[in-house]
């Protein structure tokens, strides 16, 4: 009984395999640009919230520099 019952459940299946259609160049170029589209988004978001902490971040070093270069040269002079 489960002999039948699994062969007769996989013909459909089968048919199905041969109905099979190639893809069309066009198909495939739409999901690609949608794709690289996502992707080109995602890094601008990244880049746009990450730069301006970055940019930050190197102004507070170049400050605390100068306050180091600045604390230097008082007490060279006296």
């Amino acid at each position: 009984m489960n002999g039948n019952e699994e062969d007769a459940s996989d013909q459909p299946i089968g048919e199905l395999a041969n109905l099979e259609s190639p893809v069309s160049p066009g198909f495939l170029q739409y999901f690609r640009r949608k794709i690289y589209r996502r992707t080109a988004t995602a890094q601008l978001t990244n880049f746009s919230v990450r730069l301006p902490g970055a940019i930050f971040v190197e102004f507070l070093n170049i400050i605390l520099h100068l306050f180091q270069v600045l604390d230097g040269k008082k007490g060279r002079s006296r």
